[in-house]
């Protein structure tokens, strides 16, 4: 999403000087190479400016423009580290090259050396201190490291030295999506689409600011015109998707999955997420397939496996949901609720000694208190049921629901664990009635209340 311009910034209007008396066959090809140099395309521009640099008989500042240029084709496809050694070039040739500082900047941010970037942008800007460009390119190293109000007086000079620049508004506003404030962040997001009305990235994050604050169909509008902006971009279909799904609205949220894989096959994401939204339609056979799907793309995804473990929980089938809930406390140790899902699956499977001995193993480096350690108290025998309702309590409302949500539901587990099955149905019921649609624990309580004897 943010931008760190790889041409903006280059010298293409450096004066060539040349001898008059070399011919104009010879200056024909060396301004043919130098055009080249100057090209969008990298491989033109690495073979031109190649050639313009091999040929010799240049002054520094020529070569310093055409290592510049290189590097930025360099930069371009990914080979940071020979973008940088031409950078260096550059710099070597011409200490005072603004733009090759900024440019290695660039390039140093590309392989995640954000505090190398800095320099270089503190640099460009020691000896250009006008340069919009450096202040934001400074603001998205910043910003990448986390450091949000850095990042934010970086975008404000930016902003203030090139006010009509749409992408320093942009920038602006994902920092201050990042700091949880999506009304400030909608205002640039709207300025970025003033400045810029076919900005999609500005409709796409638009959107997805008002989705933060639960706006869905005000979110689904920006991302349609950015799916109308740019057709072919997966991010946005996936974006799209999730808005749907959080408005209910599954089908349509499985449509845009489905455009999402077929736009980008290979991202496990996209895969999860219709998985879930099958779930949801309560068809946890083609939920397994896709979160299997995921897996396949990407084997280390741990949350795919619990995902399919619950699927596989809610079928019945508690030795494939304990083997898939055990992958996942492999990749992730430190998820609770699959500690407490396998604890679950191999109970129902007739192994309740090992879950209880595995759940106080796996449980023994976790905070124990912070929700949902009194899930695990209650499980393992350290805690009565009333006890947990107690703990489930909170000031916050929405972490009071969620969590009353979960005792309900775990509570209802335990009672039919220990044949208590009027308490379970009581439990179950409650958690029916109460927890939000799109949380396990409901889909959970459904299942289970349909698997009690009546």
């Amino acid at each position: 999403m943010n931008r760190f311009p790889a041409w903006g910034t280059v010298s293409a209007a450096v004066i060539l000087t040349s001898s008059l008396c070399l011919g104009s066959a010879w200056a024909q090809s060396r301004d043919e190479n130098w055009k080249r140099c100057l090209d969008r395309n990298p491989d033109l521009s690495i073979g031109g400016c190649t050639a313009f640099i091999q040929a010799g008989n240049e002054p520094n500042e020529n070569l310093a423009s055409a290592f510049n240029n290189r590097g930025n084709a360099y930069d371009d496809i990914g080979q940071y580290d020979r973008a940088i050694q031409d950078f260096d070039e550059a710099i070597r040739l011409k200490p005072d090259l603004t733009e090759a500082f900024n440019n290695r900047g660039i390039a140093y941010n590309g392989k995640g050396q954000y505090d190398r970037a800095i320099q270089d942008f503190d640099q460009a800007i020691h000896l250009k201190p006008d340069d919009p460009e450096a202040f934001e390119n400074r603001g998205i190293a910043y910003h990448r490291k986390g450091q949000f109000d850095r990042a934010i007086v970086d975008y404000d000079q930016a902003i203030r030295l090139k006010p009509n620049d749409a992408a320093a508004f942009h920038d602006r506003g994902i920092a201050y999506y990042e700091k949880v404030q999506y009304d400030r962040a909608i205002q640039d997001f709207d300025e970025a689409i003033r400045l810029r009305p076919d900005y999609e990235r500005a409709f796409d994050s638009r959107g997805n600011a008002y989705a933060r604050k639960r706006q869905y169909d005000r979110a689904i509008v920006d991302y349609d015109q950015a799916i109308r902006l740019k057709p072919n971009d997966a991010q946005i279909f996936e974006d799209r998707g999730i808005a749907y799904y959080r408005n209910g609205q599954y089908d349509r949220a499985i449509a845009d999955y489905d455009e999402a894989i077929r736009l980008k096959p290979d991202y496990a994401q996209d895969f999860f997420n219709r998985g879930i939204a099958w779930r949801m339609k309560g068809d946890n056979e083609r939920a397994i397939a896709d979160y299997s799907e995921a897996i396949r793309v990407n084997p280390q995804y741990a949350l795919a496996f619990f995902s399919r473990g619950i699927s596989q929980f809610f079928l019945g089938r508690f030795d494939a949901s304990a083997s898939d809930f055990s992958e996942s406390c492999r990749l992730n140790p430190q998820y609770a609720y699959a500690l407490i899902w396998r604890n679950l699956s191999k109970s129902r499977s007739g192994n309740a000694t090992l879950a209880k001995s595995e759940l106080v193993t796996g449980s023994a480096t976790l905070d124990k208190d912070k929700w949902p350690a009194p899930l695990i108290d209650l499980l393992v025998g350290r805690r009565e049921p009333a006890a947990v309702l107690k703990a489930a309590d909170h000031e916050d409302a929405d972490t009071r629901r969620n969590q009353m949500c979960e005792a309900q539901f775990y509570l209802g587990e335990y009672h039919a664990l220990n044949n208590h099955p009027n308490e379970a149905r009581a439990m179950l019921q409650r958690a029916e009635q109460d927890c939000p649609k799109n949380h396990v624990a409901f889909a959970g309580a459904v299942s289970e209340l349909k698997r009690l004897p009546h």
